[in-house]
């Protein structure tokens, strides 16, 4: 058990370093945001990222928020680092996480906030990092992904 947290502490640090640049580098790809954590212009409009590929079906899109790639924001982040579609890692599977969870705005609201505050005891006793810094949205965006993994 000793052995095992002290290696979970070790990946966690070892997951959340990057180099100073990368740190300051926004995770949303929206330029509204990305101007607004900067201090910047707000009146930048960029059109909503489309995918291209993996389409959710017409009844799991309601629970997206409009403009986010939730695909392309998991890129971007560290979540690869723990996570996989479709085998355990570190974390669950995405697949399994949308067994588990119907694509509902509740539970995409309940596991964007897990995102953000980091939380443990629903797959085991590894927890999960806490990532502050990305946007309600953007966690919701990213849920809403996973979510249609089925």
């Amino acid at each position: 058990m000793k052995k095992t947290w002290i290696t979970m502490m070790a990946l966690g640090v070892f997951a959340c370093s990057a180099p100073v640049e990368e740190q300051k580098k926004p995770i949303s790809t929206n330029e509204e945001n990305v101007n607004t954590q900067i201090g910047g212009d707000t009146s930048a409009k960029t059109p909503p990222v489309v995918a291209t590929t993996d389409a959710p079906k017409a009844e799991e899109k309601k629970a997206a928020p409009a403009g986010k790639n939730g695909a392309a924001l998991i890129e971007g982040s560290d979540c690869r680092t723990c996570h996989k579609n479709d085998a355990k890692l570190i974390g669950p599977s995405y697949k399994d996480v949308a067994q588990k969870y119907p694509n509902t705005p509740e539970n995409v609201k309940m596991l964007a906030e897990k995102v953000i505050q980091g939380g443990q005891g629903n797959w085991g006793e590894i927890p999960m990092t806490p990532h502050p810094n990305i946007s309600q949205a953007d966690a919701e965006a990213m849920v809403s992904y996973i979510l249609t993994l089925k």
